[in-house]
């Protein structure tokens, strides 16, 4: 009987104990629940924006993100738009605007989309004409990187599909580093909210 009294009171020990330990990141079903049930922040005027060619993950762009997220990234939540041109499109998201956008003086300008049903590894290759920079890891996630023109893509896979974010401007920077930098903070952002 006193050993028993003696294994009871190591396992509530070690219980105890257990509960002081702080572990890194998050509980699994705290990821599986990141995407945001906020309905969207305009009325769609497309028709099927969501279907089978873009449904791979819930996350939703559009509606992932509080104005105070996104005004420490310097985007206008007030300038938010549709990323679909067309009925049926390969991609649903969102368009914004750096705060203090103006036609006269430019600035830059976001996209997040969601699409193609495929892996990171599947994604690069697909697009393997682009200059990929060396991938980076963010939150336990995989972030690819490549720039072209006058904006810089960051990459990372959300369940079954792909989310692409965009950071462009009127006059980008040599090399497109402070474009890189803003795309990377966004998906950085968008990688603590997609499952």
């Amino acid at each position: 009987m006193r050993q028993g009294t003696a294994v009871i009171t190591l396992i509530g020990a070690l219980v105890v104990g257990g509960c002081s330990v702080t572990v890194p990141g998050e509980p699994a079903a705290a990821r599986s629940n990141r995407t945001s049930a906020r309905p969207l922040p305009f009325s769609p005027t497309v028709k099927n924006r969501t279907n089978d060619r873009n449904d791979g993950t819930p996350f939703e762009p559009c509606s992932a993100y509080s104005d105070s997220e996104l005004h420490v990234l310097d985007i206008d939540p007030t300038s938010v738009q549709d990323a679909a041109q067309v009925d049926s499109a390969n991609y649903r998201g969102c368009r914004w605007r750096e705060a203090g956008y103006t036609a006269a003086r430019g600035g830059g300008d976001y996209s997040q989309i969601v699409g193609l049903k495929m892996s990171l590894k599947q994604y690069k290759h697909h697009m393997s004409t682009k200059r990929w920079q060396t991938d980076r890891m963010v939150d336990g996630r995989r972030l690819a990187l490549y720039s072209e023109n006058n904006y810089c893509s960051a990459v990372f896979a959300s369940e079954q599909a792909i989310v692409v974010t965009i950071a462009g401007s009127t006059n980008p920077s040599p090399g497109r580093t402070v474009e890189c930098a803003r795309a990377v903070a966004f998906a950085t952002l968008a990688i603590t909210k997609a499952p």
